[in-house]
């Protein structure tokens, strides 16, 4: 024991000693004094320290006791000030004459440095380096690792690294076990990047840059390699079969590239290791490799969003008992719906989403795979009933059948899965009454079966599960009453009952839905008054986390080839252009206006967004406080018996995008108010008893006079013009005594005479003026046609079809510090750079709006609307 003590000593000192010479030989010696001196020059560079973490930074005390200092014999060996809010422009010169510095860590810091030459300014002798998120801007220098061959662990992640890889900066990496510049501006291919002696390298992460070229074989020399993780760039080219050497391998993700070619057999050798493959987002062909049959320690496989053909290898799944997620969608994968999952008895999640599967769900995949959460298989040919075996599978949470043609009724067995949230299994041809038995899943917050065949009333047990956030049960054949207990629904944000049998009046419990912003009653049998109060109130309080999960689609009707404005659809995994696939929806013109995880308006405002009761029997008024829901975008009640005056309130609605009342008995004016609703794109008030002048002001003037149609008493633009004035009722002839008459048309027939010739006097002057204006304008009119050609051909990306007009259009625009003023198109589209992405402040489901800045330095906002089958 002794002598294990004097051979320890001994070493010690013949360290130092050692530390000592080279230190002379250097030129200077080092001791604690000048590692003091190098720290504080380094304190000198940084211009903030807000939390005074470097304030007793001074010479006065002892270095080693300063903060984030470590000493070892009397030296700095370590300088740690991770996520110290320290600022400023900083270099790594002084740390050179740290010669027993073996850990630096800067990271999460707001510095500015030039990587290019600091990184070769570190000490040799330096192991760890952790500088992410730490200001780094710059290239990686080639003799980076040549500098510092003694790095252990390097991590550049989330910097402004830029520039390519050098082909040799992998060249001197003997010791290099971890290696992370993710999340950078790395550029240039890798293909030849020469890697030999690695060893020790166990984990690489590049992920998140802009890297190009093939996969380098000189990979498969890293031999120990665990972690090799490149997502996220813009590889090319196979996957080398040599990756299969690589037995030691843990994680492998190379997904979100350009990768093409099968998937190589040789990576099944590297499944002994194996327990993350992420291929996905490529364009991979092939089939799945039979060989991963042995890759019994796999936890996770995500081959989602390939080209992948043929059937899944069912004696895959048979060794597989490590499985916990299988991602599949978004392939070409065909055959039966693989059975062998039952063998996973570890398996969370599996999604077949958008391929090509056919055949029954398998009724024994519960209880063997007794771990599963989430089953996902829409957009398939899957067909025959769901099997109510999967009741015995206690742990699912999603079950997803969208698409197919699935039919028989929905398992009462399934209120047995206390744990499940999501029911969806919309487009398929399930029939019979919706099963009370779900009113047993707590949890349930999704329910959406559209496009079925699903019959009888809505089960009021249903209600129990309070935590329902999206009902859709549009297009079935339900009837009865709509229950009341909805009420109870305080989360419940969108209900869609639309085109069913339903009857009734709309209840008025509706009101309690605190969280309610999307309502779709049309097409049914409804009766009665309008509520005044549906859904969301102003001022309710926002609950947190509605729609969380979920991927929207609002696909909007066109035109007359469906009944409603459209439809909220819940598009997890499911390709875009199945919309033009899927019949009943193909046969609507219809556009997409919106698609992704959730609306932003959803959790803004606090008043409903969509509501639509058209095509039912509704009577009475439309009520005042509707104006109250100022997020409204789309308000439809056309098609009903609705009578009394439009309610001067809902000229508050300044969201309001589409309003459609036809086919109704309204009566009264067009309220003034009408003239603020700025983002109107459609407005539909024909075939009612309206009368009086349509305002003048704001849009109402500019739509086609198809919206204004067969109202007897309606004049003004774009109808014809009134016979008379706003205040006034047309002239009737009056009564009176016959001479005083004759006496009064002589006297009226002089003055019209003398009247007629001043008239013709100022007529010639001005028709002398106006051909001088006309033909100045002609002059004008030329340069501007010129010139949007000119901004036609500079700025590509406008939609307007500007070539076209006959002459430049003309706009009324109106500043906040301007009166209303007349603005020529071809202003406009200089004024906005062409309707350029860069003049863009903001877009929404109806339209874009756009910043003009005018040639007086005033600024207005311009709306561009969406295209839709509608003039104006």
């Amino acid at each position: 024991m002794e002598f294990s003590r004097i051979k320890i000593l001994a070493l010690t000192t013949m360290y130092m000693v050692f530390s000592y010479v080279m230190a002379a030989e250097q030129g200077g010696y080092s001791s604690i004094k000048t590692d003091a001196a190098a720290l504080l020059s380094f304190k000198k560079m940084i211009q903030n320290d807000p939390n005074g973490v470097l304030s007793d930074w001074q010479l006065k005390k002892d270095p080693c006791n300063w903060y984030g200092i470590t000493c070892n014999l009397g030296r700095v060996t370590a300088l740690d000030l991770a996520q110290s809010n320290l600022v400023g422009q900083v270099s790594f010169s002084p740390f050179s004459s740290l010669d027993m510095l073996t850990a630096l860590n800067l990271s999460a810091n707001s510095f500015a440095i030039n990587s290019t030459t600091s990184l070769l300014q570190l000490p040799y002798g330096l192991k760890q380096l952790e500088l992410s998120f730490s200001g780094l801007v710059g290239h990686v220098p080639e003799s980076f690792f040549a500098k510092c061959p003694n790095l252990v662990y390097v991590n550049l992640a989330f910097n402004n690294l830029t520039g390519f890889l050098p082909e040799n900066v992998m060249l001197h990496i003997d010791n290099l076990q971890y290696l992370d510049l993710s999340y950078n501006n790395i550029t240039g291919s890798i293909s030849y990047l020469k890697i030999e002696s690695c060893n020790s390298l166990l984990h690489l992460d590049w992920s998140e840059n802009q890297i190009t070229g093939s996969l380098p074989a000189s990979f498969s020399n890293c031999t120990n390699l665990r972690e090799l993780i490149l997502p996220d760039n813009s590889l090319s080219g196979e996957i080398p079969p040599l990756f299969g050497e690589l037995t030691s391998l843990q994680r492998l993700d190379l997904s979100h590239n350009h990768l093409t070619g099968w998937i190589p057999s040789e990576l099944g050798n590297s499944c002994n290791s194996l327990s993350e493959l992420k291929l996905s987002n490529n364009n991979i062909t092939g089939s799945i490799p039979t060989s991963f049959s042995s890759c019994n320690l796999l936890q996770v496989l995500d081959l989602s969003n390939n080209n992948l053909t043929g059937p899944f290898p069912d004696s895959i799944l048979r060794n597989l008992g490590s499985l916990e997620t299988l991602l599949l969608r978004s392939n070409k994968i065909s055959g039966a719906f693989p059975a062998s999952i039952s063998f996973c008895k570890k398996l969370r999640v599996i999604d077949f989403s958008s391929n090509m599967l056919s055949g029954i769900i398998p009724p024994d995949i519960c209880p063997g795979a007794s771990s599963l959460e989430e089953l996902r298989a829409p957009d398939n040919s899957l067909f025959g009933p769901i099997p109510p075996q999967l009741s015995q599978c206690s742990q699912l949470k999603t079950i997803d059948f969208s698409i197919n043609y699935l039919n028989g009724t929905i398992p009462a067995e399934l209120g047995n899965l206390e744990n499940l949230e999501q029911l969806i299994a919309w487009y398929n041809s399930l029939e019979g009454n919706i099963p009370a038995e779900l009113g047993k899943c707590k949890k349930l917050k999704n329910l959406i079966l559209n496009n079925n065949h699903l019959s009888g009333r809505i089960p009021t047990e249903l209600f129990n599960s309070v935590n329902l956030e999206w009902i859709s049960l549009t297009s079935n054949a339900l009837s009865g009453e709509i229950p009341r207990e909805f009420g109870y629904l305080t989360r419940l944000a969108v209900l869609q009952l639309a085109n069913n049998s339903l009857s009734g009046q709309i209840p008025k419990e509706l009101a309690n839905c605190s969280s309610l912003v999307w309502l779709d009653l049309n097409s049914n049998q409804l009766s009665g008054e309008i509520p005044p109060r549906l859904g969301r109130q102003n001022g309710s309080k926002a609950l947190s986390g509605i729609l969380s999960g979920n991927t929207l689609v609002f696909v909007r009707n066109v035109g007359n080839s469906c009944r409603g404005v459209g439809g909220l659809l819940e598009f997890s995994g499911i390709r875009p252009e199945r919309l033009l696939q899927v019949p009943s929806l193909r046969s609507c013109d219809f556009t997409r206006l919106y698609s992704g995880p959730v609306l932003s308006l959803f959790t803004r405002y606090q008043t409903l967004e969509y509501l639509d009761l058209s095509y039912n029997q509704l009577r009475g008024k439309i009520p005042d406080e509707f104006g109250e829901m100022i997020a409204l975008q789309v308000l439809v009640l056309s098609h009903n018996q609705l009578s009394g005056e439009i309610p001067e309130s809902l000229g508050q609605l300044k969201n309001l995008g589409v309003f459609d009342a036809s086919h109704n008995r309204l009566q009264g004016h067009i309220p003034d108010s009408f003239s603020n609703l700025s983002f109107l794109v459609q407005i539909d008030l024909s075939n009612n008893e309206l009368t009086g002048r349509i305002p003048s002001r704001g849009q109402l003037s500019t739509l086609p006079a198809s919206q204004y149609a067969n109202n007897p008493g309606l004049c003004g633009v774009p109808l014809s013009e009134c016979q008379y004035n706003d205040n006034q009722q047309p002239a009737t002839n009056p009564s009176g005594d016959g001479q005083k008459g004759g006496r009064r048309g002589a006297a009226t027939s002089w003055a019209n005479s003398i009247v007629m010739g001043i008239l013709i006097s100022i007529a010639t002057v001005c028709i002398l003026i106006v051909w001088a204006i006309a033909m100045r304008a002609r002059r004008r009119e030329a340069e501007g046609v010129k010139m949007l050609n000119s901004l036609q051909a500079t700025h590509a990306a406008t939609t307007w079809k500007i070539e076209k007009e006959k002459e430049p259009l003309s706009i009324n625009v109106a500043t906040f510090q301007r009166q209303l003023r007349k603005l020529k198109f071809s202003q406009l589209i200089e004024a906005t750079n062409g309707f350029s992405a860069a003049s863009m402040i903001g877009s929404g489901g109806f339209g874009e709006v756009f910043k003009a800045t005018l040639k007086d330095g005033s600024s207005v906002a311009i709306k561009k609307t969406h295209k839709i089958k509608l003039p104006g």
